[in-house]
């Protein structure tokens, strides 16, 4: 018999399966009645047999199980026979009498989190001989996946369509402090924009089965907004709603939509969670547009967009001062300004203050401290910047960014030892990270953890092939996907990807692809692709001197020639450009 019985009911048999093959996989030994209980018309003697020998048993909540006599049944067996019980939250739900009386002080842990359920097993003395896939943690994500699709402007004027992506951002935030769903990011609805696709293939793509849709008509100070909620498995739009009012209405129109979306979802609410959902950033409904007004330009990633953001943001904290989040705003459209384009370290001072601010205003408002971080670390603070990664995974060590912020901090410090757990942490949290993988995979291959490095590209690899099929006019990820190519020994195709990235035009992108050109041994194509970056707007000089004078063989075997001194006299004027401008 097994050391873990698990306790189910028949309703969520797929996420029973998945816990059962999660812990399997860490070496532990588990019984599961895979006919499930409830089929039978009596209850089993091989279940009271399995039970009597098990040292722990798993009891699965949600409304299902809560509902199910089975497994109260079981639980109370468990108990009467002494044995450890670990109740896992499959979503957040209210016990029952009798099940609040057999867990009573026992505390719960959400299906989520697997390092929890590892370790709770481990103090009951049943210990994993190896840690899960990181694979299987994603599969056995028990949340209900839910989409923000893009909002449609149906304004008779035709030009609000920053408002409605500004709606569809404000209700991403908002759900995502929903435990029980599992929403994508703010990105992948801008990404989506471009997507030429049908809605079912991009759903089972990207393992989303609920999509909200919804259009805005925005005149003047009048506003209707109307939004869906759809299953993409059924094809059944659970509910549809219609909101009208005006720009004052709008706090009010954004909870109802929300809630909504949580009632169609036949989702649980904790205290703290309707908390979240109805609390506002500012009461003020001009501040609110200039906002959203600014976010748009923010996205464009340009010069002018973060300097016409920074403007907007100021604009609205000056219509409302306690707004917090538009002081986070402005602070990080000035650090971008500063790092691509200024180097006015006055930005720098600004944008601590800003944060500073928002702290004040709001203490809990925890995603202060990537931008706290990567300000303190442009201004070389290194110590105060790692202090506030640290107090980011402190203060919410659930969120994936928080343990981002800590890796980026090691990468960028030349510590790459130290910035492997970190990103392994964040995509424990977000497996599906793209841009925390890619950064693990450099990180590792800094550390020269070979074995680590292939097998996190291998990891990257399909999840990027996914992206290019669904995205294929993107130029960072074609980039990144040559590059773990390489790093996961199929240099082949690394060189033939390579050879496919001929129409770039971002200097990132361009900087990334002649680091691999070098990587390749291609040195003289790496060389004119440094120049190309530096013509397209790369200022990183230091990045690209570390290649030109490396004297342990690569382009430094080059030094000397025509296309190595051209190189080095254009880094050279922009360095020298850049110090008379202060």
């Amino acid at each position: 018999m097994a050391d873990i019985f698990i306790s189910y009911s028949r309703q969520d048999s797929e996420q029973a399966n998945l816990l059962t093959e999660l812990l399997t996989s860490a070496g532990l030994s588990v019984w599961i009645d895979r006919s499930s209980i409830e089929a039978a018309s009596s209850w089993s003697g091989e279940i009271v047999d399995a039970i009597d020998a098990c040292k722990a048993l798993i009891v699965m909540l949600s409304p299902n199980s809560v509902a199910s006599k089975n497994v109260v049944r079981e639980v109370a067996l468990a108990t009467e026979r002494d044995k450890k019980v670990l109740p896992l939250d499959l979503e957040p739900v209210t016990l029952s009498r009798d099940l609040a009386y057999h867990l009573a002080g026992i505390q719960r842990t959400p299906m989520t989190n697997i390092d929890a359920i590892i370790r709770a097993l481990g103090k009951l003395g049943l210990e994993a001989t190896q840690a899960p896939s990181i694979q299987l943690v994603k599969e056995s994500d028990a949340r209900k996946s839910l989409m923000i699709l893009p909002f449609e402007d149906m304004s008779p004027t035709g030009d609000n369509g920053w408002f409605a992506d500004g709606l569809a951002s404000e209700l991403i935030s908002a759900l995502s402090n929903v435990k029980a769903l599992r929403v994508a990011d703010p990105q992948a609805t801008k990404d989506f924009k471009r997507y030429q696709g049908t809605l079912p293939k991009y759903a089972h793509e990207m393992n989303y089965r609920f999509f909200v849709q919804g259009d805005v008509r925005k005149f003047g100070d009048q506003i209707k907004i109307t939004t869906r909620l759809l299953d993409v498995e059924t094809g059944d739009f659970l509910w549809q709603d219609v909101h009208k009012g005006t720009m004052n209405d709008i706090f009010e129109i954004q909870e109802a939509v929300a809630l909504k979306v949580v009632e169609g979802l036949k989702v649980h609410l904790v205290t703290a969670e309707k908390k979240k959902l109805a609390e506002r950033g500012t009461e003020n409904a001009e501040a609110y547009e200039l906002h959203l007004k600014a976010g748009e330009y923010f996205a464009r990633q340009t010069k002018e967009g973060f300097q016409l953001a920074a403007q907007l943001y100021s604009e609205a904290i000056a219509l409302d001062p306690a707004y917090a989040i538009a002081c986070v705003n402005r602070a990080n459209a000035l650090g971008a300004l500063y790092r691509n384009y200024t180097r006015d370290p006055a930005q720098l001072e600004e944008g601590l203050a800003l944060i500073n601010q928002a702290r004040r205003l709001k203490p809990d408002l925890w995603a202060v401290y990537h931008p706290l971080s990567d300000i303190l670390l442009l201004q070389g603070k290194e110590a105060e910047a790692e202090a506030a990664a640290q107090d980011y995974i402190c203060n919410a060590p659930e969120d994936h960014i928080s343990h981002f912020t800590l890796g980026f901090f090691y990468s960028s410090t030349g510590q790459a030892a130290k910035a492997i757990a970190p990103f392994e942490e964040s995509l424990k949290r977000k497996p599906e990270f793209l841009v925390a993988l890619f950064n693990l995979v450099i990180a590792c291959n800094g550390a020269k953890e070979e074995e680590r490095r292939e097998h996190w590209a291998s990891i990257a690899i399909p999840l990027y092939e996914k992206r290019l099929k669904l995205f294929p006019d993107e130029e960072d990820n074609p980039v990144s996907y040559a590059v773990l190519l390489y790093f996961a020994g199929r240099d082949d195709e690394a060189r033939g990807a390579a050879r496919k990235l001929n129409d770039l035009r971002d200097g990132s992108a361009l900087y990334n692809t002649a680091c691999l050109q070098c990587m390749l041994k291609d040195y003289s194509a790496g060389l004119l692709t440094f120049r190309k970056a530096i013509g397209a707007g790369f200022r990183n000089m230091q990045a690209i001197k570390s290649f030109l004078y490396d004297e342990d063989g690569g382009i430094g075997t080059l030094k000397g020639t025509l296309e190595w001194q051209a190189t080095r006299e254009l880094v050279e004027k922009i360095e020298q450009e850049a110090e008379s401008n202060g």
